[in-house]
């Protein structure tokens, strides 16, 4: 039997082994990511099918049922400070509007990058995988 967020915990393991290969701005590292146009000094913007896929996940199982930045402006988070954020201590509303927040920020900002890079991800997949 597959747990309520499965599709989503999944991801973990990858994340902890290569989550700063999921999106990146440089070179390809294989065949099975994306390259898009945008570029930055590093070069550009690259996306593994594994972040396609934990994406779409969160999208999926999410989007219509809450209203991420309603949620964000009741417990009054501010997007510039997410990181300081403490995500072990979240309720689940929080938690899923910050994983939405960060899907959402893709299209406009580097967030989602960053938080591969600071393990803020894999924490607040972590947390969710507390409420299955």
């Amino acid at each position: 039997m597959e747990n309520k967020y499965s599709e989503i915990v999944k991801h973990i393991p990858n994340l902890k082994d290569h989550g700063h290969l999921y999106m990146y701005y440089g070179t390809p590292y294989s065949d099975e990511c994306d390259i898009y146009e945008d570029y930055n000094d590093d070069g550009y913007l690259i996306v593994s099918h594994e972040c396609d896929s934990l994406c779409c996940a969160i999208a999926d199982k999410f989007e219509y049922d809450y209203e991420w930045l309603d949620i964000l402006d009741e417990h009054e988070i501010v997007f510039e400070k997410i990181f300081d954020i403490d995500v072990e201590n979240q309720d689940i509303d929080v938690v899923i509007a910050l994983l939405l927040y960060l899907v959402g920020s893709i299209t406009y900002e580097d967030k989602f990058i960053d938080a591969l890079s600071n393990n803020y991800l894999i924490r607040l997949i972590e947390r969710l995988k507390q409420f299955e």
